[in-house]
C-alpha cells in the first residue's frame, strides 16, 4: 500500500572514505610520503588542531582533507586527534636519513596497514596478476565496491617500496629490490579543492591604483622615490642643475634668471 513502504536510509560514508570493510589506505604510497614530509615540517614545534593540518598540509579542509589524513594513519606517519594532530617517528625518521637508507622505514609505513600486510604476505614471494591481488583484497575484505582502487594503491605501493615490479599483468613479488627509491609526488592543492576563508584562502592579487609605484616605474634608468606606505604611491622629479655663472654677465639679468629658478622650485634659499 502506499505510504507503507519503509524508505531505504542510506549507508553514511565513514570518515577517510570508508565504505565499510576492511579500511586501506585511498592515497597511494608515494603521494603519501609528499603529505607526510609537509606534516613533518608543519608540526616540527609540535601538534597542530585539526584544521589547520587538514588545510596546511593535506590542502583540503573537507571530506577529501580527511581521506588524506585517514591514509597517513595507516601508513603510520601521522598520529593525535583533531585537538592535535603531528609526524609520528616513522615520518620524521623518512625525512630524516640518508636518501640510501629510506627504503626500509619506508618498506615499514607500506606494510602498516593491515590489509596490505595480509595482502603481502598471501601474494609472496610470486608474480602475480592484477586478478590474483584483487582475490587476495576480497580475502582481506576489503568492499567489493573498493577492490580495483585497493589493487592499484597495493600495487603501486608495492613497487615503490621496493617489494616487487611492475609488469604488464600485475607485480612480481619475487623481484624485490633495495635500488634508491624515487622522491615522494609531489602533492599541490586542486583547483576544487575546500580551502577558502581565513584557513587558507589565496589572497586575490588587486591591482594598484593609477598612479602608483606599479606604473611609475623608473625614470630614464634612476630609480624614482615614493611617499610612505599608505598613501599613493606617485614618483617624485629627479632634476640635477648645473649653473655656471659668467663675471661679466649684467647682475640684473643673473638676478631675473636665479628669480625664476627660485619661483619653480629648482633652488631654494
Amino acid at each position: 500500500m502506499a505510504g507503507t513502504e519503509k524508505k531505504t536510509a542510506k549507508q553514511p560514508i565513514m570518515k577517510g572514505g570508508s565504505k565499510g570493510g576492511t579500511r586501506f589506505p585511498r592515497l597511494k604510497l608515494g603521494e603519501a610520503l609528499g603529505y607526510s614530509k609537509k606534516l613533518v615540517s608543519k608540526t616540527f614545534n609540535g601538534p597542530q588542531p585539526e584544521v589547520t593540518v587538514l588545510v596546511g598540509v593535506f590542502n583540503n579542509k573537507g571530506p577529501m582533507g580527511e581521506v588524506r589524513a585517514s591514509a597517513l594513519k595507516q601508513y603510520g606517519l601521522m598520529e593525535g586527534d583533531k585537538k592535535g594532530y603531528l609526524a609520528s617517528a616513522l615520518a620524521k625518521k623518512i625525512e630524516a636519513v640518508v636518501p640510501e637508507e629510506r627504503i626500509h622505514p619506508i618498506r615499514t609505513a607500506f606494510l602498516m596497514p593491515r590489509s596490505f600486510k595480509l595482502m603481502y604476505d598471501t601474494l609472496q614471494p610470486d608474480n602475480v596478476t592484477r586478478a590474483k591481488v584483487r582475490q587476495a583484497a576480497a580475502t582481506a575484505k576489503v568492499h567489493p565496491e573498493s577492490l580495483d582502487e585497493c589493487v592499484d594503491n597495493f600495487i603501486n605501493g608495492a613497487a615503490y617500496s621496493g617489494f616487487g615490479t611492475k609488469t604488464d599483468e600485475g607485480i612480481d613479488l619475487s623481484q624485490s629490490t633495495l635500488a634508491p627509491l624515487p622522491p615522494p609526488d609531489e602533492v599541490e592543492p586542486e583547483p576544487d579543492d575546500e580551502v577558502n576563508g581565513e584557513n587558507g584562502s589565496a589572497v586575490e592579487k588587486i591591482p594598484p591604483p593609477s598612479g602608483t609605484a606599479a606604473e611609475a616605474g623608473s625614470t630614464n634608468g634612476k630609480t624614482p622615490n615614493y611617499e610612505k606606505a599608505g598613501r599613493v604611491l606617485q614618483a617624485k622629479p629627479a632634476i640635477t642643475l648645473s649653473l655656471t655663472v659668467d663675471p661679466t654677465s649684467d647682475p640684473e639679468k643673473l638676478e631675473k634668471q636665479l628669480r625664476l629658478l627660485r619661483q619653480f622650485g629648482v633652488i631654494r634659499e
